[in-house]
């Protein structure tokens, strides 16, 4: 006669060495999803600062005094006369942040984290370039 208070997790035969193999199992799992975790806690830092400096960048650029060229707002400040290198700023801003989010969010998929993780960067760096560029053009 069965008892109702059988635990599945504990193999039917109960010798020591089945509940030992039973316990090294979930110590195994256990240990692989510390090692994963840990690893995923440090490289992160670069692409949390992305995601913040994205955010703030665009939030930023939104609320500078604005003036219109061709139709379009376009900030006094650095992008005076080059509204072509605004909006290519702002969209390289907005491709950073939503690679950096992807990132961030796709952390089981190593490969399609990578892609995001490359592409956030890239984007932020052809962000900063574009912004050097006009700061440039702006100072002289």
């Amino acid at each position: 006669m069965a008892s109702a208070f059988v635990i599945d997790t504990v193999p039917k035969k109960s010798s020591f060495a089945g509940i030992l193999d039973c316990i090294l199992k979930e110590f195994n799992v256990y240990v692989i999803e510390k090692k994963n975790s840990v690893a995923k806690i440090l490289p992160s830092f670069p692409i949390l600062f992305i995601f913040y400096a994205s955010c703030t960048l665009g939030t930023f650029f939104m609320l500078l005094p604005h003036e219109q060229v061709d139709g379009s707002p376009v900030p006094i400040v650095v992008f005076k006369d080059i509204p072509l290198a605004f909006h290519g700023f702002l969209i390289s801003i907005m491709l950073s942040f939503t690679s950096a989010f992807s990132a961030l969010m796709i952390q089981h998929r190593p490969r399609v984290e990578i892609f995001f993780r490359v592409y956030a960067m890239g984007s932020m760096i052809s962000a900063l370039v574009i912004l050097l560029y006009a700061a440039t053009r702006w100072g002289f």
